[in-house]
């Protein structure tokens, strides 16, 4: 149960009790929280439901728990992420709540429940609380009983739906985060018109480093002439498809073109095999 005290006067108050004090206290324009003493100007007071516990009050700078009061340590949360009320907090919340939109007819009763503690949650003990606790006896107490459970019940529903649409609400909306997340870090897709454009540009460089390509006789006289002029006639493979290369101005843009070269070059190597002798890597001319 959270207490408060009259900022004009002092004096420490029930919730249920601040309205009362109020109409009578010229002074008392705000009410300050008795635990964490944030100050609530006018009807403020009423969201202010459950507050710090004592081991924060009173160890304060050394409290190792988890803190209730905002990031500045002087306000107060409304509600507390991190914490989940226990089932019994939540339903004197709910009698809190049900005591504020209550009707006139049971208002003195529901005011008396919101400022008792360990309110039962079940009706059948709640029935035989509300017989000692309010003093509900004689020909009318079962319908003021009957009154004040459907008053309760309803509101208890009616929070129990907010939740669950609040709820919903968050859950759309971090999926709708997550989907636009997912969709910022896909690749933009290709579209076939370029996958189709992309395939010809290929095509079209192997045909034209193809046809650059000299013939197999071309090669083979560069590969003989290179090799007369080389000591001892001979050369490493790497160093002779260079020099027959820069002889026939041989252009081998991109890999294709490069694996083409080569299978050229060992073709007329391995047809001339008469004249030509391969140690190796070494390719050497017979005299």
């Amino acid at each position: 149960m959270v207490f408060f005290l009259c900022d004009g006067c002092n004096e420490t108050l029930k919730k249920n009790k601040v309205d009362a004090h109020a109409a009578k206290c010229r002074e008392c324009w705000s009410v300050s929280c008795v635990d964490c003493s944030q100050s609530f100007p006018g009807d403020e007071y009423r969201s202010h439901t459950s507050c710090i516990s004592e081991a924060e009050r009173y160890e304060k700078t050394i409290f190792r728990g988890n803190r209730k009061l905002d990031d500045s340590g002087t306000g107060h949360r409304q509600q507390h992420k991190g914490k989940k009320l226990t089932p019994q907090e939540a339903w004197q919340q709910t009698i809190e709540i049900a005591a504020e939109s209550a009707p006139s007819s049971i208002k003195s009763h529901m005011d008396q429940l919101a400022s008792l503690d360990n309110v039962p949650r079940k009706e059948k003990q709640f029935r035989n609380f509300t017989v000692n606790s309010l003093r509900l006896k004689g020909p009318n107490a079962e319908k003021i009983k009957d009154d004040i459970w459907k008053h309760l019940s309803k509101v208890r529903e009616d929070e129990k739906q907010k939740k669950e649409e609040a709820q919903k609400k968050q859950q759309s909306s971090q999926q709708a985060a997550k989907d636009k997340k997912k969709e910022d870090a896909e690749p933009t897709s290709i579209s076939d018109d370029d996958k189709s454009s992309s395939k010809n540009a290929k095509e079209e460089e192997s045909s034209s480093s193809s046809s650059s390509m000299p013939s197999e006789k071309q090669v083979t006289k560069a590969v003989k002439k290179a090799l007369k002029k080389a000591p001892n006639k001979s050369l490493k493979f790497k160093a002779l498809r260079k020099t027959v290369q820069e002889t026939l101005v041989i252009k081998t843009k991109n890999d294709s073109a490069k694996k083409e070269w080569k299978k050229l070059l060992k073709q007329c190597v391995d047809a001339n095999s008469k004249k030509l002798v391969v140690d190796g890597k070494t390719v050497s001319l017979k005299d």
